[in-house]
């Protein structure tokens, strides 16, 4: 039989997590913040290739979609291309943050680990709770596209609805937000 996980132990880890966040947040060289990388796959090597795939899914697109659009924005400015390094450090210090903090949101228990914190755990359970919603909304959203239309919605039908998602993902978010403060403080937290 497995032991059951100490909250202490992922208190600890999360406080060194978010040390290692502040940390890296102040690097600006992308050679140090390879290395840092590198350190962070040696050290969270368990469970390395679904932190990396999660990264690589979730942070890196985005991240390096605004890098290339700042780098173009700033080109179109200036006349001239900006350095890259700073972009470059930009992109992999999000990849970095984004591994590290999949890799220990693998290892921890949130809620036993946050239990003598109420306010950190109402935070938990709100945000938890609004990613939840906003999924759902967006995942329904899309399928109704698809369900009403006679192909596969391109990103120009997309954008066109956009106004309208966002619009209802405030308005849902803004309304389970209250409920889960409510049904929180109902419960004492």
């Amino acid at each position: 039989m497995a032991s059951k996980p100490d909250p202490r132990s992922d208190r600890r880890l999360l406080l060194a997590w978010l040390v290692a966040i502040f940390a890296l947040s102040a690097v600006r060289d992308p050679s140090w913040l390879a290395g840092a990388g590198l350190l962070a796959a040696l050290a969270f090597r368990r469970g390395l290739a679904r932190s990396l795939r999660r990264t690589a899914r979730s942070v890196v697109p985005f991240t390096a979609g605004l890098s290339l659009a700042s780098l173009g924005w700033l080109r179109l400015v200036t006349g001239t291309w900006p350095p890259v390094e700073p972009f470059a450090a930009l992109a992999l210090r999000a990849a970095v943050i984004g591994f590290l903090t999949f890799a220990v949101l693998d290892r921890v228990a949130l809620l036993p680990a946050l239990a003598p914190f109420p306010m950190l755990t109402r935070l938990l359970v709100v945000t938890l709770a609004q990613i939840h919603a906003l999924r759902l909304l967006s995942t329904e959203s899309l399928q109704g596209l698809r369900s009403r239309l006679p192909h596969r919605p391109g990103p120009v039908v997309l954008l066109r609805g956009a106004g309208g998602i966002t619009a209802m993902l405030f308005t849902l978010a803004a309304r389970n937000a209250r409920d889960i403060s409510d049904a929180l403080r109902s419960r004492g937290f």
